[in-house]
């Protein structure tokens, strides 16, 4: 990211070059499981490739073999890149402990970005070597050519066991980077999911802090990535939905600008269940949860105080009396009975999530329903009609000629019944191979 972000839309973080394009491995993605050389169909001997290269593919062997002939493990390659940055980004821990026992520098600076092997490790989510390069004395609060420490990096990738380590090894959770910038508002806007975000708010991290050139808080950073789902986190741990930026716009405004109904809504009810727009009792009643509950709670008790109020009161008529405890219990039948239709009117005619299927999905799920062997025997079932042929069912030969069956089988064998091979009785004109025969599933 350039000094102050130019305008919201503009991309920011960090992107580093993890290899030079003549060499296409995807090693520095494995996690640091050493890639069998057998897998690798078109090298057939490392004993000529340059320690850069070995080193990216994790050949301990060949890398030791240069080391020990001479190679300086401090000198960089013609990208401003040493070999222990190499080693970081591809998870190789093996050869990081050797390049560092061969005197290599462990905050090196290197690279487009100028950052060291913590901060490749970082951007790639390699937390094991992430704990391994600490051990050998890392500095997570250096800052990259962008101006970003690691804290901010793993934020926002959405590297959330780096960013918890970060913080158990003492990262403070409101360090801002050069362009005051928190890892709440990178994760805010960079990371689409529930944490980081959730991580960093359960460690007290301050919601309505704004950055340095902006003025933007985290939640005006959720709002102009369209981060719904921090957004819905943010509002949850109580960020100000009334924070200006430096332009004077706050979240709903910025969300209006973008046409958002979805984030609209929800910072107008916000802004409702806060008290900001004045709202009625029963908008109020609809947008507060609490105040809701409190109400739910609190009206049992108003009955049961208005009865014992009208038992107390100085009338010697009955009859008064009598009138009143009616006017409570048909105030209470009216309330409940419009709560019971309000209910009952919402499940009748409102969406109940129900995704309808066209007429084509549901002959589909038919067609699948059907059996295999339903299908060789399609001619044999009475339920199914055989456009080409009448239906050839062994099994119904008419009433008369059943009963006779019937009765072949039960007199007491005076008669003997007809055995049929009914698999020779009927043919089923089945080719598989012209495919004109039925249909396996």
């Amino acid at each position: 990211m350039a000094a102050p972000l130019d305008e919201y839309e503009k991309e920011a973080g960090c992107v580093p070059i993890l290899h030079p394009e003549e060499i296409k491995p995807q090693s520095h993605y494995n996690h640091g499981y050493s890639e069998s050389l057998g897998r690798k169909s078109h090298i057939d001997d490392y004993s000529t490739w340059d320690i850069v290269k070995a080193t990216q593919y994790g050949i301990y062997e060949r890398c030791r073999e240069l080391v020990e002939a001479g190679y300086d493990v401090r000198q960089p390659d013609k990208e401003n890149v040493t070999l222990l940055h190499w080693a970081a980004i591809n998870n190789r821990i093996d050869l990081v402990k050797y390049y560092i026992s061969k005197g290599a520098i462990v905050d090196q600076l290197g690279g487009d970005l100028n950052s060291t092997p913590l901060h490749w490790a970082t951007r790639q989510g390699h937390l094991s070597m992430v704990v391994q390069l600490m051990k050998y004395g890392a500095d997570p609060s250096l800052i990259d050519g962008e101006g970003c420490s690691c804290i901010h990096l793993a934020a926002q990738f959405g590297h959330t066991s780096i960013v918890a380590y970060l913080i158990a090894k003492g990262q403070d959770v409101d360090m801002m980077d050069q362009n005051g910038m928190t890892p709440l508002m990178w994760a805010a806007y960079r990371t689409h999911s529930v944490d980081p975000t959730r991580l960093l708010l359960t460690f007290n991290v301050s919601v309505n802090l704004g950055d340095k050139y902006h003025k933007n808080t985290a939640l005006h950073w959720a709002v102009l990535a369209g981060n719904t789902t921090v957004i819905s986190l943010l509002l949850e741990a109580g960020a100000n939905v009334d924070a200006q930026n430096i332009k004077g716009e706050s979240p709903l405004d910025l969300a209006k600008q973008r046409k958002n109904v979805w984030m609209i809504n929800h910072l107008q009810e916000a802004r409702q269940a806060k008290g900001y727009d004045s709202p009625s009792f029963l908008r109020k009643l609809k947008a507060d949860k609490e105040f809701r509950q409190k109400v739910m709670l609190g009206t049992p008790f108003l009955v049961i105080w208005l009865v014992g109020f009208i038992a107390d009161l100085d009338i010697d008529s009955w009859l008064i009396k009598g009138l009143m405890y009616g006017g409570v219990w048909a105030m209470v039948q009216f309330l409940s009975n419009v709560a019971l239709f309000y209910n009952f009117g919402k499940s009748w005619k409102s969406d109940p999530g129900i995704i309808k299927a066209t007429e084509e999905q549901k002959k589909k799920i038919s067609c699948l329903g059907i059996t295999t062997n339903e299908r060789m025997n399609a001619r044999r079932y009475k339920h199914f009609k055989v456009t080409t042929t009448s239906i050839e069912s062994p099994f119904n030969h008419g009433c008369i000629r059943n009963i006779i069956d019937f009765f072949e089988f039960r007199c007491c064998g005076l008669f003997r019944p007809v055995i049929v091979d009914w698999t020779r009785q009927y043919t089923i004109e089945y080719d598989q191979t012209s495919g004109s025969g039925y249909q396996l599933v």
